[in-house]
């Protein structure tokens, strides 16, 4: 099917979901109900009158209707991925319960073949779904503070810069703060004790992003398991490494060649590994991007009230239209 044979020109009408709402959505109320979504986001939705066209407040208002219309679209994108998230890591888990391992056999277990495969895709999705979610919040902090980070700007906004500026303390730009500056320093405030985190939490979000980067661009075999056995009850779980590259094969030697630097293998493993199974590391995360998102949507709900009736919001906007793209593909010819 190609564009040209489509009828462009008797086109008189279209049909499209409601854009124009007097209540939420089932979805935003479903993630609510299930704790996807902290209650905040929602909040914000909500005080954002669900996103209906036409309701943006004077500092998202332009004659085009884009400024609010891309705030809509990444704010949804915050909620959507949430909730891939958490559906990414119940799959997960579930398919970790069926991956083989000797003592399952041993004890008669169930495990399925094919079971791993699914588990380290899941858990690939569950990676790249949380950065999403850390990616869309830092658009939405671009809209409300346009040139308040340095290297953010809206429409091309990465987390990393908001991490790389809460690594210093806030400064204020004079005597008088702003009621701009006043809300970023509540942003600063509240995500630096949960990004720099302190032992043995410390490096979480930089560990997330090298796996998630690792999975998205080299594959799943990426994601080297050691297995190791509960001493209680004999169960296996599996343990991921928190260093990269993760190569076992520097401490293998030919037979009867000595190393020169015996590694002790416990303390090898407690160097390297992470030190709760990755089930649960999956459960950690997600948990901690949840906090990241709440703590920020805390404090754009208030500032969405400030800035409610501010001028219209043309450093956001411009930086939107500077970074729109557009490109020259229409079609493949041999398809």
């Amino acid at each position: 099917m190609h564009l040209d044979d489509c009828d462009l020109a008797g086109i008189d009408a279209i049909s499209t979901a409601p854009i124009e709402r007097t209540e939420p959505e089932d979805e935003w109320v479903r993630a609510k109900k299930e704790g996807a979504i902290p209650p905040s986001l929602y909040n914000l939705y909500q005080r954002a009158n669900f996103l209906s066209f036409g309701s943006a407040p004077r500092f998202l208002s332009d004659g085009d209707n884009l400024l609010f219309s891309y705030f809509g679209l990444v704010l949804r994108s915050i909620q959507e991925s949430l909730v891939d998230a958490h559906e990414q890591a119940r799959l997960f888990a579930a398919a970790e319960e069926l991956t083989y391992d000797p003592m399952k056999k041993h004890r008669g277990e169930k495990w399925e073949p094919g079971a791993d495969k699914r588990a380290r895709r899941h858990f690939r999705d569950l990676l790249i779904a949380l950065q999403t979610t850390l990616d869309a919040l830092a658009d939405v902090i671009a809209i409300f503070f346009p040139d308040g980070i340095k290297g953010l700007e809206v429409g091309r906004s990465q987390f990393s810069k908001i991490e790389s500026w809460l690594k210093d303390a806030f400064s204020s730009s004079g005597l008088i703060v702003s009621p701009s500056e006043f809300h970023l320093k509540q942003v600063h405030d509240s995500l630096k004790p949960v990004v720099y985190a302190s032992h043995p939490e410390t490096d979480w979000l930089r560990m997330m992003r090298l796996l998630r980067n690792k999975a998205a661009h080299l594959g799943q075999p990426l994601f080297r398991q050691v297995g190791l056995h509960r001493a209680s009850d004999g169960r296996m779980f599996a343990f991921i490494p928190r260093q990269w590259p993760y190569l076992w094969e520097s401490l293998i030697k030919p037979a009867g060649q000595q190393s020169k630097d015996p590694v002790w293998m416990s303390q090898m493993l407690s160097d390297s590994l992470i030190h709760q199974d990755i089930v649960t590391y999956s459960r950690g995360v997600l948990i901690k991007v949840q906090m990241v998102v709440s703590a920020t949507s805390t404090v754009l709900n208030e500032a969405y009230e400030q800035f409610r009736n501010l001028p219209e919001n043309q450093a956001a906007l411009l930086q939107l239209k500077r970074n729109s793209e557009k490109y020259g593909f229409e079609s493949f010819v041999n398809t």
